[in-house]
């Protein structure tokens, strides 16, 4: 069969939005480009410390622009048999925050890009982009925002109220919901409504339709199995994508709504969320062909979208430098019937419980550190296919929805110690899911020899109890993930 090439789905398909493959890696080249220029145009630079901005009150021009740019290398330290070049990759990536004021309108635009040098892939991510009239009492944003609809999620990473841009698994960069926003937000209160008619899903790494298997240039893409089992005997199986336009993709609207009772900062707060819209992770159907005479099984994979109603509520309570939270989210997705000879994910709910404990020390041995443990409790999240007569399919593509469902973590951050009068800045993670017996450890390190340029060292190990296990888990699924990376970064 005649090698074929082409951008697909599990969040990879926006980019038919954009173009061709290589036409995003130019315009990702051209946007690093611009921001490597960008700090030579700005006089003022902020600390890599301290990047965030504030908004003046008066209504006066103002602007402000924030960006980074980072390299490094990242060395796995397993090689895989059936993709030995994904062993090592050199990675450039740059982000750009900016925020403008006028007499009338605020426009903030928070975006970033990146290439993979080893892979000839490059990327386009907008966080946020939207304009704001500077009305008093209350708020209109039009556009791309992100918004805290839940703790829970945002903490977690979970990705049931908004998007993730997720090409690595261990990095997940939120993404705003796009559409018309209405905010009232006060110190004691806050109510918040949305409502679009378009929906931009999560994007994960590519993957393309190559000699009859769906394969992708990332370590963090499991492949469907290669095999089906057919008159009790094994046959091979040829994929081969199918994706919709991308207009059809995004034509879903929905809605959600937040209120918040009590100030995050002090004493006892409550938030509570509801939301119609499309699930963020796009589902998958596919059709099969049964051969007579050719010894192969042909399945065309197509992804397709299915709405859920999602509901969260925070209860929370902050004195001084501590903050407790429980947090609860459940979500119901539609179940979709497929068209005849075709098979479709089927989406259960889940129940999600979690409880956290923040503490941010500010003189530890006259440095600050910030602590964090976390509970995460979640039931339901399977994924089952089935067929047009809404039957389970004897064969499933991918079986959970959830990355972690029974796991405590414990996080840590911030300038232990100095190095030749320079602050050294430490970020450690650990987490343990009783469900997959087993835990996964983030470490960096970042060494300021100024105030805008970082010296990065860092390394991320999974595993799990039993290495004997079948278990299609995430921590199992990818234990051979360990890995090393080193660097710089900039930020201005």
């Amino acid at each position: 069969m005649t090698a074929r090439r082409k951008s697909g789905h599990l969040g990879a398909v926006l980019l038919h939005v954009i173009g061709t493959p290589q036409g995003v890696k130019n315009i990702g080249l051209v946007l690093v480009a611009i921001l490597l220029w960008i700090p030579f145009a700005f006089a003022e630079l902020s600390s890599p410390l301290t990047f965030s901005s504030s908004l003046s009150s008066e209504k006066k021009a103002n602007r402000e622009v924030y960006g980074r740019i980072r390299i490094e290398g990242m060395q796995y330290m397993t090689s895989l048999a059936e993709a030995p070049h994904l062993t090592y990759s050199q990675f450039l990536s740059a982000d750009l925050s900016y925020i403008g004021e006028t007499k009338w309108f605020e426009n903030v635009i928070d975006a970033g890009a990146g290439t993979f040098f080893s892979r000839s892939q490059s990327h386009i991510a907008v966080r946020e982009i939207y304009t704001s009239p500077r009305t008093e009492g209350y708020r209109f944003y039009v556009g791309r925002k992100t918004n805290m609809w839940s703790a829970m999620d945002r903490d977690w990473n979970l990705g049931i109220w908004q998007p993730y841009f997720e090409i690595d698994a261990l990095r997940p960069e939120e993404q705003g919901l796009t559409g018309v926003f209405f905010d009232v937000n006060r110190e004691n209160y806050q109510f918040l409504s949305f409502v679009t008619p378009l929906f931009v899903p999560s994007m994960g790494p590519d993957i393309r339709e190559e000699n009859g298997a769906l394969i992708s240039d990332s370590r963090w893409y499991r492949s469907p199995s290669s095999e089906m089992d057919f008159t009790n005997k094994p046959i091979p199986i040829s994929y081969r994508l199918s994706i919709p336009e991308a207009a059809e993709l995004a034509a879903h609207g929905g809605y959600g709504a937040m209120a918040r009772v009590g100030n995050r900062d002090h004493g006892a707060w409550m938030v509570s969320s509801y939301g119609y819209a499309p699930v963020n992770k796009l589902i998958l159907k596919r059709n099969v062909r049964i051969p007579i005479i050719d010894p192969n099984v042909g399945v065309v994979v197509s992804p397709d979208i299915t709405y859920h109603k999602v509901f969260s509520a925070d209860f929370g309570y902050t004195s001084g430098d501590i903050k407790g939270t429980i947090s609860y989210m459940q979500d119901s997705p539609e179940t979709k019937i497929p068209a005849t000879d075709w098979v479709i994910q089927k989406l259960y709910g889940i129940r999600a419980y979690s409880v956290g404990l923040e503490w941010q020390a500010p003189q530890f041995y006259s440095r600050s550190i910030f602590t964090e443990l976390d509970y995460l409790h979640i039931e339901g999240g399977q994924i089952e296919d089935i067929g047009s007569d809404g039957r389970i399919d004897e064969n499933t593509l991918y079986n959970q929805r959830m990355k972690f469902t029974n796991a405590f973590r414990a996080r840590a951050k911030g300038e232990l110690l100095s190095l030749f009068r320079r602050p050294l800045v430490t970020k450690v993670s650990w987490l343990y899911d009783t469900d997959q017996k087993g835990s996964m450890v983030n470490t960096e390190f970042l060494y300021y020899p100024n105030q805008m340029l970082a010296v990065i060292i860092g390394a991320d190990f999974l595993g799990v109890d039993d290495e004997n296990t079948n278990s299609s888990n995430f921590l199992n699924q990818y234990r051979a993930n360990d890995r090393v990376y080193g660097g710089m970064s900039y930020v201005f």
